[in-house]
């Protein structure tokens, strides 16, 4: 009897082994947790819910949103890089974390273009101006006018690197002078800005969309060689007197440096069909974006644009790493 079972008993065995392998290869074999460099709330934060929904159907396994808020982005960037590159870890990059923090945060601990791989790009965003509602400011030229009158008495808020160099390149272009006030998100500044306590900041239009809609703040002008199809009613920043003004951000998806090109292709194949589908088409309308997917190459190829873009902005703008 032990002599029949025992051949018995390895089989059984080792079927079972190559089961649990097979299994652990599949993938996703659990929720996937998404990083975020924002706070709750945030642009980032609604993205990556809705596009979750679609997500979570194509590959049957939740999408977790966690916020790692920082400054320039850098806590929840270092996160990923050192996460394990089993698609499990999913970063939401764009402008500040993946192109200008080379330029602007000293001895940055990450390479945005070695130690991640591209998913697909999301979005290209425009920001808007906007000012406290209950200063007599109706135009950029009116702001220009009141900053100039009023030499460094004026403040911004700051919730990332392209509300920074978006009111720089007003600054320099316009030849005013403001303070700026560092937050963890435009969310955070946006309130601050409500309650009186800053004068202006540059802003994601879907962040500022309640403000504006409840008459808290005040729109001026969009960042955007063109003007936002849903806040058409707004001019440029050309138009709005400021020479050769064009900024707009992104926001893409990274993994781990490693990841298996197997696991980036269904996360892409995933949150393209969620991007390009009338639902994801229309959400990114009312959220004031462009939404744009991507091939990994696509984004790779966008990216390193973006970095060249960061180095001529920086420059243009005469900010200094910090």
């Amino acid at each position: 009897m032990i002599k029949t079972f025992r051949p018995f008993l390895t089989a059984a065995l080792l079927a079972t082994s190559q089961l649990v392998v097979a299994q652990g290869d599949r993938f996703p074999s659990k929720p996937i947790q998404v990083i975020i460099t924002s706070t709750p709330g945030s642009a980032s934060d609604a993205i990556t819910r809705f596009l979750g929904t679609e997500v979570t159907k194509a590959l049957g396994q939740p999408l977790v949103v966690v916020s790692k808020a920082s400054a320039a982005g850098t806590i929840g960037a270092e996160f990923v890089r050192r996460a394990a590159p089993d698609g499990h870890t999913i970063f939401l990059g764009g402008n500040t974390t993946m192109a200008a923090n080379l330029y602007l945060v000293k001895n940055l601990a990450y390479d945005p273009l070695k130690d991640f791989e591209p998913v697909t790009l999301v979005t290209i965003n425009p920001l808007v101006l906007v000012v406290r509602a209950d200063l007599p400011i109706k135009s950029v030229a009116d702001l220009v006018a009141r900053a100039k009158a009023k030499p460094g008495q004026m403040n911004y808020g700051i919730g990332n690197s392209g509300g920074r160099v978006a009111a720089q390149l007003l600054k320099s272009g316009a030849g005013m002078e403001a303070q700026d006030i560092s937050f963890n998100g435009a969310s955070q500044a946006i309130l601050e800005l409500v309650a009186g306590r800053l004068d202006f900041m540059f802003t994601d239009p879907m962040v500022a969309d309640p403000f504006i809609k409840q008459g808290k703040v005040r729109a001026l002008a969009v960042t955007s060689s063109v003007r936002l199809p849903t806040m058409g009613e707004l001019p440029t920043m050309v138009e709005a007197g400021v020479p050769n003004y064009d900024y707009v951000s992104f926001l893409g998806y990274y993994v781990p440096r490693g990841t298996p090109r197997s696991i980036i292709d269904t996360l892409n194949g995933a949150f393209v069909k969620a991007i390009d589908s009338a639902e994801g088409q229309a959400f990114f309308r009312r959220m004031g974006m462009i939404a744009r997917s991507s091939t990994p190459e696509g984004l790779t190829t966008f990216n390193k644009e973006q970095i060249a873009s960061w180095e001529r902005w920086v420059k243009q703008a005469g900010l200094e790493p910090q």
